[in-house]
Order: structure tokens, then sequence, then C-alpha cells
């Protein structure tokens, strides 16, 4: 496999070339790309007992930047065998809290740089604009911030480029994978999950009376669902409540349906980037990234999801 895994400790770095399997997904609803990963070796289990950051390059494309969740080495037969499982440095936007309470003249770039330093890696898509507020609810994170943010500014979900780019909007500038132009095409087909819908959503009013706010979701009434929630006022959106029952309808709906294609090989293409398959999508936005390597060689599914927050099929 041409993969690369460089691990970074305090005081110095390995570089570890031979990976006998790894997963790396990154996909558009987790804010921060997944990595498991394991390899065989002579290890000396010393130097690793310090190591805290996992990158994984494929050539000299950065896939993975992220911090060690768990770092395991074995040994049996007198053969030592490494596993690591890491999230991307963004998985931090998920354990830093917000304080409660209205914030007010802010933008993301405020929002990034005020409450907490993170790494460097951590990059996002420049927004100065200090003209909002957010409101943010007990044990709120600093992604809940951004994601409410980035619906206040766009009627948008923020997602995760690359290794650790935070985007508010998809990019201007992408790459487009045409299928079936390849012969490294291996599957390509649909999927669909509807078990998140709701089909109506009612929402108390300043004075508690429950009720005075009402959203219906057409897809799910025209599936024959009837499931129904019942939610106190949300002071997130006090600027436009019913707008708190169109971002959970919105969000339900995720992953609603995915068209997917499976390629042989490693492809450097993130989210954000587009997936044409056939006459089935014409460059929808790439919202899944999985690849996987083990003996077998390395393979790549590309999934567009259609659904409210990401359509694959926008009107024009």
């Amino acid at each position: 496999m041409s993969m690369t895994l460089v691990l970074q400790s305090q005081s110095y770095t390995i570089t570890i070339t031979q990976i006998a399997a790894f997963v790396l997904n990154q996909e558009v609803y987790t804010p921060y790309s997944a990595l498991t990963l394991s390899t065989y070796g002579t290890f000396d289990p010393a130097m690793y007992t310090g190591v805290y950051r996992v990158q994984l390059y494929h050539d000299d494309t950065q896939l993975h930047d992220g911090t060690v969740e768990q770092l395991e080495l074995t040994l049996e037969n007198g053969v030592r065998r490494l596993r690591l499982v890491s999230r991307g440095l963004t998985a931090m936007l998920l354990q830093n809290q917000l304080e409660p309470g209205l914030h007010g003249s802010m933008s993301l770039d405020k929002l990034m740089t005020e409450f907490y330093t993170f790494p460097e890696e951590i990059t996002w898509e420049q927004n100065n604009d200090t003209s909002n507020y957010i409101y943010v609810k007990p044990n709120a994170s600093m992604w809940d911030g951004i994601a409410n943010l980035t619906f206040k500014l766009y009627g948008r979900y923020p997602f995760i480029r690359g290794a650790n780019q935070i985007c508010m909007n998809p990019p201007t500038q992408f790459q487009t994978y045409h299928a079936p132009d390849d012969s490294g095409v291996a599957r390509s087909g649909m999927a669909t999950d509807q078990s998140l819908l709701y089909s109506d959503y009612y929402m108390a009013g300043a004075d508690g009376t429950y009720g005075t706010f009402h959203e219906s979701d057409p897809e799910a009434v025209s599936r024959g669902l009837v499931r129904t929630k019942q939610l106190a006022l949300d002071q997130q959106y006090l600027y436009n409540p019913q707008q708190a029952l169109t971002f959970r309808r919105k969000f339900a709906g995720r992953r609603l349906v995915r068209y997917y294609v499976d390629l042989m090989g490693a492809w450097d293409l993130r989210l954000g980037d587009r997936l044409s398959i056939g006459t089935t999508i014409d460059a929808a936005m790439i919202t899944h990234v999985r690849m996987t390597g083990d003996a077998n060689g390395i393979r790549t599914r590309l999934e567009a999801y259609d659904d409210p927050f990401f359509p694959a099929f926008p009107q024009s």
C-alpha cells in the first residue's frame, strides 16, 4: 500500500510505511475524520507510550491528522502488532463547551479564536461578519455553536474538508469524479434510510403553550410515517423560532438517500468534491469518503447524499 503513517511524540517522530490494514472515514455529519489502523513489526513499547499525534499520507497528500484515542502493542509468537484508533483534531470541537448564554457580535473567526486556543492545523472558512449572535444552551459544544452560526448565516450544515478544515459552505474549487469512466470502478449503487425521519414537530411559545409553532416534513408524510415531537421553546432561535423546527426537520433527514461508487485504489478526493455516476447523478457533492486497505489492496468508496442539507438534485 502506498501509505505512510507518521506518529509524533514530544521528543521524536516515527515513520511507518508497512501498514497491514486501515479504515479511514470522512463524513459530512461527523465533525472529524476517523482512522483505525494496524501493522506488524519489532516495535519497542517504550517508544510508543508518549505518542500523541497520528498522521496518514497517501504519497504527498495528507489524509488524516489527529490525536491518539487508543494505541495498543501486543506480542504474539515473537511478532508485535500495533493497533491504533485516532480522531481528527477537529474532534476537539466536540470536546470543548461554550459558556452558556448569549454571545453577541459573533463570527466564525471570533468563535474559533476568542474562546480556546486550538492546534494551528485546524483551519476554517474565513468569516468575520460580527453582525450576528448565538445563544448557547448548557452543555453545548463548540461544534454546536458552529452549526448554529452556519445555519443562521447560510441555512446550511457545516462539515470538515480534508484533514481539519471547517467549511460553512461547499468549496468553489473542487475535483469531479465521473463514474464509470475508469476501469477501477468496482461497484455502484443506492441506499436509503428513513429511520430518523419525523412527520411533525411542535414547539411551545414564550408563554409555555405547546403547539404554538409547528412544522411538517412532507417527505415523511409522503412515506406514510406518523412520528411527532413535542419541544420546549428553543432559545437558540428566538430571532426566528420557526427556524428551530426547520433545522430539526432537515437534520432528521440526514443521509436519507445515498448514491455510492466503490473504486479500486486510493483516490485523493475530499468532502465537497463532486461525483457523477452515469445518468444517475451529475456533479453531486461528495458527502462521505471511506478508504480501506489490507492485504488485498486499497479501496475507496465515494458517496453523495440526497437529503435536505446536501441535495444531490438542487433546485435551480
